[in-house]
Order: structure tokens, then sequence, then C-alpha cells
């Protein structure tokens, strides 16, 4: 499952947070399982990953034209990663323990 998140405005805490908002919103009009499941994996995401050093990995990458984030959660969630500007990045809970 792939989720995209607009990152510019916003970091990338805030933008999932924004994101599980508007696919709640989205749910409860179509109950559809696919939303459901998004919900269920960025709220696992926003629950786990370390924002602190992801923030200041992201914030590394200077390419302007890139305000898009590709996160990619495989059914081991243990192996979810971030596509941003053309690297991967990997959300870490916050004493070193994937995911």
């Amino acid at each position: 499952m792939q989720i995209q998140l607009d990152l510019s405005r916003h970091c990338i805490e805030t933008a999932a947070k924004l994101k599980v908002e508007a696919l709640i919103r989205c749910y409860f009009k179509t109950q559809s399982p696919e939303t459901d499941r998004r919900i269920q994996v960025l709220t696992r995401f926003l629950e786990k990953a370390d924002f602190h050093n992801l923030r200041h990995a992201m914030a590394k990458e200077t390419d302007l034209n890139d305000t898009t984030a590709h996160l990619l959660f495989p059914e081991d969630m243990n192996r979810m990663e971030i596509r941003f500007r053309g690297k991967a990045f990997y959300p870490l809970l916050p004493h070193g323990n994937p995911m």
C-alpha cells in the first residue's frame, strides 16, 4: 500500500494527521475497507514513528521542487519506508526498534 503526503505546507507528522482526518471523512461516506486499512496503517505510523529524527533526516534534502512523500506500507509493517526526494527513509520507534 502506498499513501502520498503533501509536505509543501506541513511536516510529515502534521501531513499524516491531516490525511487521517480526510480519510475518516471519506470512510463515513463510503465505508470502504481500503479506506479503513489506510486509516489503520497511518494511525500506527503516527503512534510508532520517531518524528524528531525523521524530520531532521528529511530536512537535509534540499530539492524544493519535490514536496510529496510516499509512505510505503508492505504487509510486514516492520519494513515500512518513506520515499522523499529520491531517497528512502525508515521511521524508527523512539528506542531504535523498527515499527
